[in-house]
């Protein structure tokens, strides 16, 4: 029991502690929400005591004395204050837009850890950092400045960009009540006054003191600086200023930044200062109009120029419709900012024409100095000229005059369109048209003949003996030439050594022109042999019918056989067949023999005188 009772007093005074913890730190927060208040509010006549019956530069110095050595905050933190200065009185969760005054949401932001789309928003320096160059640094001071940032809608915070405040006539497309020129930016006419305020408290907050920039307003177009920075226009921002009075809006905004910077735009908490210090400049009393062109110099931006005619807008100066910085009047093109003066009157403004002081010429697209109605090869910068009109420029054609031809390839003199060997500066021609060219071929009449090796006037093609000048034919393709041919129809045969009319290859006696055959093959011609179909007989001396081989007596006609060899023939010998008797049958036998004997041996000798 007793721990319990121990444990149930240790939870009560934790659950007592808690709560007085609790209320002391509501409590707390109370004062701390008082004392901003406190810290918001301010006494008029104690921050601007030592401005009273001052103007002109001594006041703009003085004011710079009473909001200077603020409390610089960092260019990250701009979006925390940004969201709480710029709130959207009907709705916390939403800031107002600067310039198109859109309610939209504090987190849709271009930055900030957000991605940029077309509907986000940024922070617009209403004086644009590149004039002065004090970029986002803290030790700048002005690039941080909370009277000079506001919300603002990305795609008009890019257009707006950095140029200068002023009267112009082009809406934007999406910020409809507010209008561009190349120069001048015009915010609609509920933020006129609310862009004048920021940025006549920049021309006074910054003069250069230590590291901070040295802004000026000024009247007409300014540039970018990366020293002191300029902005204008003066005097449109100073009407801009009388046209759109200080809301309530705009005063809450000035004591919401008093209580995180600790300094004041005074020409919120007073409208008045613009006039003290600018009116001289902006609205003198005099109601004068020095160049005639109806509008007093009080309203008149230009007082000493004459714009009658050239502007609609009735600022009093020349209009400058394209931005190029040409005034109207003198611009031959005033809707075009890339051109102004047409010299030649060819309708082609000299920045873009080639030829500005000859009206028939304005392009040369090859830039060959030559106009593209002049050159008939406006985009080669290597021709101008087609004499012959073959679509080949002179400097190309090798025969500019020559509409058929235009190039010569192996440099002949012939062209290519002309020449049948367009590559061989040799030939030119090829009248047989068998692909050898004139010069070359030795027939160039005939399509079939172009060389003619061993110069016999025949071609290779048609000569059995391309490498022979003394032969052409071989009428029997055995080859050997016609003219060496002693049998130029006959294949098998072309020599006759032995001049006897039978070929070498069938005569078997080639060196004896008495004898070609050899009908039984016994090495005698049949002309000699007197038995020219009997291998075994060739000669018969006795001429008794009997080859000598055979005969028994050679040299007795009356005797051929002798059966009993007793040498005596057997028409002789009683005893044909008994070798021991052999009495002739005939006396007169020899005698015949010698008769016959005689005769024979006339006859050969007769034959051999012949």
């Amino acid at each position: 029991m007793n721990g319990k009772y121990v444990t149930t007093i240790f939870i009560s005074l934790l659950l007592f502690v808690n709560t007085f913890v609790f209320i002391s730190l509501h409590n707390h927060g109370d004062n701390l929400q008082e004392d901003n208040i406190a810290f918001y509010s301010y006494d008029y006549d104690i921050y601007y005591q030592d401005v009273e019956f001052l103007s002109g530069e001594l006041l703009h110095a003085e004011l710079y004395e009473t909001i200077r050595n603020h409390t610089v905050v960092s260019y990250n933190s701009v979006w925390e204050h940004l969201r709480e200065v710029d709130e959207d009185p009907l709705n916390n969760a939403n800031v107002i837009l600067f310039y198109m005054q859109r309610s939209q949401s504090e987190n849709d932001t271009c930055g900030d850890g957000n991605e940029c789309t077309s509907q986000s928003w940024n922070r617009e320096h209403v004086w644009p950092k590149s004039h002065g160059d004090f970029g986002t640094s803290m030790t700048k001071v002005a690039g941080t400045d909370l009277h000079s940032l506001r919300p603002v809608d990305n795609t008009v915070n890019s257009a707006r960009s950095n140029k200068d405040f002023g009267n112009a006539t082009n809406s934007h497309w999406e910020c409809t009540e507010c209008d561009s020129s190349a120069d001048f930016w015009e915010p609609s006419d509920m933020t006129k006054g609310d862009a004048a305020r920021s940025v006549f408290y920049m021309d006074v907050r910054y003069n250069g003191f230590g590291n901070e920039p040295n802004l000026s307003l000024v009247n007409g177009t300014t540039q970018t600086s990366s020293d002191d920075g300029f902005l204008g226009d003066l005097c449109t921002l100073y009407h801009w200023h009388i046209l759109d009075p200080v809301s309530s809006y705009e005063a809450n905004r000035n004591n919401e930044i008093f209580g995180i910077q600790g300094n004041r735009n005074p020409f919120i908490d007073n409208e008045d200062f613009v006039q003290s210090i600018w009116g001289e400049i902006c609205a003198p009393q005099t109601q004068e109009d020095s160049d005639n062109d109806g509008i007093l110099d009080s309203n008149d931006i230009c007082p000493d120029e004459a714009s009658t005619g050239y502007d609609v807008n009735e600022d009093g100066c020349l209009d400058d419709t394209d931005g190029d910085g040409v005034t109207d009047d003198l611009d031959i093109f005033p809707l075009n900012n890339s051109e102004s003066i047409d010299t030649d009157f060819d309708g082609v403004g000299d920045n873009s024409d080639a030829f500005p002081n000859n009206p028939l010429e304005s392009r040369d697209s090859d830039s060959d100095g030559i106009g593209d109605n002049s050159d008939m090869f406006p985009f080669d910068a290597s021709e101008i000229l087609d004499s012959d009109l073959d679509g080949f420029g002179d400097n190309s054609d090798v025969f500019p005059n020559n509409s058929l031809e235009w190039i010569d390839t192996d440099s002949d003199g012939v062209g290519d369109n002309s020449d049948a060997f367009p590559l061989d500066s040799l030939e030119t021609l090829d009248s047989d048209s068998d692909g050898i060219g004139d010069n070359s071929d030795v027939f160039p009449n005939n399509y079939s003949e172009w060389i003619d090796t061993d110069s016999d006037g025949f071609g290779d093609n048609s000569d059995a003996f391309p490498l022979d000048p003394l032969e052409n034919l071989d009428s029997d393709s055995d080859g050997v030439g016609d003219n060496s041919d002693l049998f130029p129809d006959d294949s098998s045969e072309w020599i006759d050594s032995d001049s006897d009319g039978v070929g070498d290859n069938s005569d078997l006696f080639p060196y004896f022109p008495y004898e070609w055959l050899d009908s039984d093959s016994d090495g005698v011609g049949d002309n000699s042999d007197a038995f020219p179909n009997n291998y075994s007989e060739w000669i018969d001396t006795d001429s008794d019918g009997f080859g000598d081989n055979s005969d028994a007596f050679p040299l007795d006609p009356l005797e051929n056989l002798d059966s009993d060899s007793d040498g005596v023939g057997d028409n002789s010998d009683k005893f044909p067949f008994d070798s021991k008797r052999h009495e002739d049958k005939n006396s007169n036998n020899a005698v015949l023999f010698l008769i016959f004997t005689s005769i024979l041996v006339t006859f050969v000798i007769m034959r051999s005188k012949l």
